[in-house]
């Protein structure tokens, strides 16, 4: 069997990145205090993230999108949020990641709910 060379890179980019994610594995369970507080932190990276991309996109979408302002201030949202994940306070960082966690687990739950029913409808009908 001829392996092409490009697919030989990916492998071995992917057994280095599951080594790495291994040892993280390994350091959140001995250190968890630690990883709790590495995790706030990078929740606070990907919501300034989202929150640039959300503005971004809404103000793009503008012209083709009468409800452009909901993205707007959705990415605003997440920027409050962002600023709030990276305060010094513990107690901040730990509300934010349990209540933000919390939030998008209810709306997964509710999200596969309403697509369930969809789905459900969708059977009825065929």
């Amino acid at each position: 069997m001829n392996i092409p060379a490009e697919s030989t890179g990916w492998k071995i980019f992917s057994g280095i990145l599951g080594v790495i994610f291994v040892l993280g594995a390994i350091w959140a369970f001995t250190q968890p205090e630690e990883a709790f507080w590495a995790l706030a932190s990078v929740l606070g990276f990907i919501l300034l993230m989202m929150g640039v991309f959300e503005i971004i996109k809404a103000v793009a979408v503008k012209e083709v999108n009468p409800l452009w302002w909901l993205g707007l201030i959705a990415g605003i949202l997440f920027l409050v949020l962002a600023f709030w994940a990276s305060q010094q306070l513990v107690t901040a960082k730990a509300d934010l990641l349990i209540f933000y966690v919390g939030i998008m687990a209810m709306f997964r739950g509710v999200s596969q709910i309403v697509f369930a029913f969809g789905v459900r409808s969708l059977a009825r009908d065929a």
